[in-house]
């Protein structure tokens, strides 16, 4: 059995960003650059006025100018500024030949076709061409993460198709006889799967939507047959531990994987597994969907970031208990479900009532994970793993 810090770093050692693929931009939101982004240009393009007023030239002193005529934005500026000339210029718009100073409407006093000026600002309100960026400038570099303020970014350059690490593909393996669909009404005995739809919702959270689940019977053969296949990452839920249907390590090592650990000092979670064959990644999860919850935090998220070229989202913060249950150390390294929240202006956590790992209900609420050691003083405080942006 292996410490959880040894396992994650076993996870780091056996995966890396997938290949880049062209991407529209309604696509690319949270999407990972695999390439940089250059200017495909200067911008501005040219000289342009920041504000709504007059341009005259750039040696003038305060005075008198007559308007000769105006330039709107998007407009090709055709005459020259001469002494005591003034052209009416809108934001936007660029600088005509001569231009060096734009005057603000507001300082200017205008009759009929002449404009007195009685001082100039300091500001000249004039954005200078390649001020913002030159010609094949790194704008983003590989590695950023698009968000809004980035695509736009991207639109403007004309990057309408930028290269992005690809998000991965994942075949999900419910297994068990007793499984039945979230529809279906259980018989004596079965139970309705949940692990699907929790799977589906923490991808979700993450944009990958390349999710293929299917249920599958506690068969060997059923089992190998549903494993093989186009996919990035592979998710058997349950089979994880050593009863006499737990297939899941034993189909792995059949199909060629190799298994690179199946026991983990955790709780909940002990009996899972990961395993590579080449770029393919496996995990083999305790069926109990809070261990899933614990797992595919503190395991499997790495997996998918690594994958996607994500930041491994592992910050802990130090948090006052403010009520919620007693907190039970154990042997193992223990993620409790618990609830952040703001009080008195503070952050503080709640441990949740957590009876067994079977415990669906008991996640209700959960946006952080708790780390108990066995030997871990808790003198009203403990370390939070915050799963969502409060």
């Amino acid at each position: 059995m292996i410490s959880l810090e040894d396992a994650r770093a076993s996870i780091r050692s056996h995966s890396a960003a997938l290949p880049g693929v062209a991407t529209a931009l309604s696509e690319s939101n949270g999407r990972v650059l695999d390439e940089p982004i250059l200017s495909d240009g200067f911008y501005p393009s040219g000289d342009r006025s920041t504000m709504d007023g007059y341009v005259i030239g750039g040696d003038e002193i305060p005075g008198k100018f007559t308007v000769v005529g105006e330039v709107a934005a998007g407009a090709t500026p055709s005459h020259t500024l001469g002494k005591s000339e003034a052209l009416r210029i809108f934001t936007g718009a660029l600088i005509p030949a001569g231009g060096g100073r734009v005057i603000m409407q507001e300082d200017v006093v205008r009759e009929g076709d002449e404009i007195s000026v009685a001082r100039f600002s300091e500001n000249r309100f004039i954005r200078e061409k390649g001020s913002e960026a030159l010609p094949g400038q790194i704008l983003l570099p590989a590695g950023t993460r698009l968000g809004p303020a980035e695509i736009a970014m991207l639109a403007q350059v004309g990057a309408v198709q930028p290269k992005l690490i690809r998000r991965p593909i994942v075949r999900h393996l419910a297994t068990g006889d007793e499984l039945v669909a979230p529809a279906a009404q259980p018989g004596l005995g079965q139970i309705r799967d949940t692990n699907s739809s929790l799977l589906a919702a923490l991808l979700g959270e993450m944009g990958i939507h390349d999710l293929h689940s299917t249920r599958v019977a506690d068969d060997r053969e059923a089992l190998a047959s549903f494993a093989e296949g186009t996919w990035d990452v592979l998710l058997i839920s349950g089979g994880a531990s050593v009863g006499d249907y737990d297939f899941g390590a034993e189909t792995l090592r059949r199909l060629g994987f190799e298994i690179h650990f199946s026991r983990v000092n955790l709780r909940p979670g002990k009996p899972l597994t990961f395993a590579t064959r080449g770029s393919q990644i496996a995990f083999v999860i305790p069926g109990n969907p809070v261990s899933h919850f614990v797992c595919f935090h503190v395991a499997i998220r790495l997996v998918l970031e690594r994958l996607c070229g994500l930041p491994e989202c592992w910050d802990f913060l130090t948090l006052e208990i403010a009520g919620g249950e007693s907190v039970k150390p154990d042997p193992r390294e223990t993620f409790w479900p618990s609830r952040v929240f703001f009080k008195d202006g503070n952050l503080v956590t709640a441990p949740k009532r957590w009876s067994t790992s079977g415990d669906t209900f008991s996640l209700a609420g959960t946006n952080a994970l708790a780390r108990v050691n066995a030997n871990s003083p808790f003198n009203g405080f403990i370390q939070a793993l915050l799963l969502h942006p409060l």
